[in-house]
C-alpha cells in the first residue's frame, strides 16, 4: 500500500465504542450456547471459570478483529482499547455486583490481558 501525505493516525473513538459493543453481544451469545450446553448435558459446573476466561477472549478477538478490519493503521492500538474497555467495563459492573470485591494485582492482570488479546484482534483484523 502506497503512503500519502494524508495518512493520518488518529484514533477512532466511536469504532472502540463499536467493538466494545460488538465483544458484550458475543459474551451475551457465548454465555446462552454455554449455558444451554451445561442444562442439556451432564458436564460439570466446575468448568464454569475456565470458561469465562476462555468466553472473554474470544468475544475481545471476535469484536476487535470485526472492528479494525477497516482500519487502515494503529489497529494494534484500536483492538487493545477494545480490550481494555471490555475488561474495565466488567471489573467496574463486578464492584458495584459483589461487594466483596477489591482492589488488588489480579485487576491490573486482567486489564493487560484484556489489552493484549485485543492488540492481536486488531493487529488480524487490520492484515485480513
Amino acid at each position: 500500500m502506497k503512503k500519502t501525505s494524508d495518512d493520518r493516525k488518529i484514533i477512532e473513538f466511536r469504532k472502540i465504542l463499536k467493538g466494545v459493543i460488538n465483544a458484550y453481544f458475543f459474551t451475551i451469545l457465548l454465555f446462552l450456547i454455554l449455558a444451554m450446553f451445561l442444562y442439556f448435558t451432564s458436564i460439570s459446573e466446575k468448568i464454569i471459570p475456565i470458561a469465562v476466561v476462555a468466553i472473554s477472549a474470544v468475544s475481545i478477538l471476535l469484536g476487535g478483529v470485526r472492528i479494525t478490519k477497516d482500519i487502515e493503521n494503529m489497529g494494534w492500538l484500536h483492538g487493545g482499547l477494545i480490550g481494555f474497555l471490555y475488561m474495565g467495563i466488567l471489573m467496574i459492573i463486578s464492584f458495584f455486583i459483589g461487594p466483596s470485591v477489591t482492589f488488588s494485582w489480579n485487576i491490573a492482570v486482567d486489564l493487560f490481558l484484556g489489552f493484549l488479546v485485543g492488540m492481536l484482534a486488531g493487529i488480524l483484523g487490520v492484515n485480513l
